[in-house]
């Protein structure tokens, strides 16, 4: 074999390698996607800023996730298509409580950390069957096992479910919050169980399946058409009738992608905030990239606190098309009704008939005119009626 000599130029005839195509950019999502980002909020924490995300997918780790694609897949989801801020993903006990999957997780969780600009919570769903109920559970920190079950109650059975009330033992432990998901199904839950400290929201809407808020409310489950089973008890205005203090969050759980969002009011973005924000209840859930911003003088969603003055509520929502309607829901009863016919919305309204004494809570639901929905959570103010 003779070599050519040192300074002797070498040529290869071949195809031109094709330019990569260029990126699919949504610029009317990147758009609406700004608009979140760049609001913020005067609290009394300080300036808050608005991250959009969700706290319930999944991955073909899980036993039914053969729909879903690899675990990878929904990172690549989460972070180059829907351009989250947050996430809590994924799988059912991280994969059946198998060491391999659980580690997978935890690695591919905090690999993708970027404190102030992602921010991914160590997160599985824990799930027992009605009246218990599935619940997703997201920590700050990595290295918590999955916890085992003890036997599940009969619905006939009265009372606190003892495994319920031992998985809220476990979240006081660890710091964990937890949010029930499906709840007027098979999936859901009677309510005969809450802890506010570790369940302080609840997953009102899910992309997969319903609406959970109220019976004739927009996308919620009746008897002939409800996914995953009817059970009526399970609504979320009955445990909002019972006392529970939960917030609002909408997310997928399988297949589902852009249109379940849980968004919430940060300090900053990063895992401890997140955490924050979710146990003060700081949280609004929707279908679509649309802004919600409802206050009380200085109080805003999912605050509890008295008033001297009767409520007056400062509604401002940013839709992503023109609302239909926007409701005010005082103690399950709608009592304020208006049709904007547009998507920016801002007004206030006062309650002029408040109950001295009693605790009453208020929300928000934006229904838009392409179907599209928001709900804001509610506020828990005792009118107190003393200047």
């Amino acid at each position: 074999i003779t070599l050519p000599a040192a300074r002797t130029r070498l040529t290869v005839k071949g195809t031109q390698v094709p330019k990569a195509p260029a990126m699919i950019i949504d610029r009317t999502e990147q758009a609406e996607s700004a608009t979140l980002r760049g609001h913020r909020v005067a609290s009394r924490d300080g300036a808050l800023k608005l991250i959009r995300g969700e706290f319930h997918r999944h991955s073909e780790v899980s036993m039914d996730g053969g729909g879903d694609g690899s675990i990878i897949d929904q990172w690549r989801y989460v972070i180059d298509a829907a351009h989250m801020d947050w996430v809590g993903c994924c799988d059912h006990d991280n994969g059946g409580g198998r060491e391999y999957t659980w580690w997978t997780t935890q690695k591919l969780t905090d690999i993708f950390y970027a404190p102030g600009r992602f921010v991914p919570m160590f997160s599985y769903e824990r799930s027992v069957a009605y009246p218990e109920g599935h619940r997703n559970v997201v920590f700050v920190q990595r290295g918590i096992r999955p916890l085992p079950r003890l036997p599940k109650v009969d619905e006939a059975t009265p009372g606190r479910a003892p495994d319920t009330q031992m998985f809220y033992d476990y979240l006081r432990a660890f710091n964990g919050v937890v949010a029930s998901h499906t709840s007027a199904t098979n999936m859901g839950t009677d309510w005969r169980d809450n802890d506010p400290r570790v369940e302080p929201v609840v997953e009102i809407y899910q992309g997969d399946r319903q609406n959970y808020e109220m019976p004739a409310a927009p996308r919620s489950n009746t008897e002939d058409d409800s996914i995953g089973g009817w059970r009526p008890k399970g609504f979320v205005n009955l445990a909002l009738e019972m006392g529970y203090k939960l917030g609002f969050q909408a997310s997928s759980d399988h297949i589902s992608t852009h249109m379940s969002y849980c968004n919430l009011f940060v300090r900053e973005a990063t895992r401890e905030a997140v955490l924050d924000a979710f146990q003060k209840r700081h949280v609004y859930g929707s279908t679509d990239n649309i802004l919600a911003d409802v206050r009380c003088g200085e109080y805003m969603m999912g605050d509890v606190f008295n008033s001297a003055q009767a409520p007056e509520l400062k509604v401002k929502l940013a839709g992503t098309a023109p609302f239909a309607k926007v409701h005010v829901i005082r103690d399950n009863k709608y009592v304020y009704t208006t049709e904007p016919k547009r998507a920016s919305v801002e007004f206030t309204w006062r309650d002029n008939s408040p109950v001295a004494g009693k605790v009453s809570y208020y929300y928000v639901r934006g229904e838009q005119e392409d179907g599209e929905l928001v709900w804001a959570s509610p506020m828990w103010i005792t009118y107190t009626g003393k200047q």
